[in-house]
């Protein structure tokens, strides 16, 4: 493979999208349709969710498991700050923004959750994602089992149960 398969594949991927010919689109992505901000949000977590359910069965992927586990608990934070206050999705630049807005508002009572997973994001999530650490089988499920209860929670406080579009946990 050299330089002329890489430019015939890009060239592909944009005259794909040039002409409106990216073919059928998946049903369960049709968070990508709202107009809602705080639906798209919801939509992010609970796809993100669905693809770390279907890694737990027959891969090794832990890695991915571990990146969009801490992805979905984010979009999951975002999602609420967007639904119950007069946030948008743009006044989060900073990954930070949406920890500290989330600890501030005290949804997780004294427990100090949302500080706590501010600062395992901070900790962890890089030493990860740029394979300093490796993440195991046992860390890679307790971290999409952390983002689930997340979901949940947060859709539960919300009252967004008729919103939510992922699958119920198997």
């Amino acid at each position: 493979m050299g330089l002329s398969e890489v430019v015939a594949a890009l060239e592909h991927a944009e005259q794909l999208l040039e002409d409106g010919e990216t073919g059928p689109a998946q049903d369960s992505l049709s968070w990508q349709r709202a107009s809602d901000d705080a639906d798209i949000q919801l939509g992010k977590a609970c796809a993100m969710l669905g693809t770390c359910r279907q890694l737990r069965q027959g891969t090794n992927n832990y890695v991915s498991i571990v990146e969009l586990s801490f992805n979905a608990i984010e979009r999951s934070f975002q999602f609420y700050l967007v639904e119950m206050t007069v946030a948008e999705s743009a006044d989060y630049r900073k990954h930070e923004e949406v920890f500290d807005d989330i600890a501030v508002r005290n949804i997780f009572s004294d427990e100090e959750v949302a500080s706590r997973i501010d600062a395992f994001r901070s900790e962890h999530r890089s030493r990860f994602y740029y394979h300093i650490d490796r993440p195991g089988r046992d860390f890679a499920m307790a971290m999409h089992d952390l983002a689930e209860e997340i979901h949940q929670y947060l859709v539960e406080f919300a009252d967004a149960h008729s919103r939510r579009n992922c699958d119920k946990r198997e």
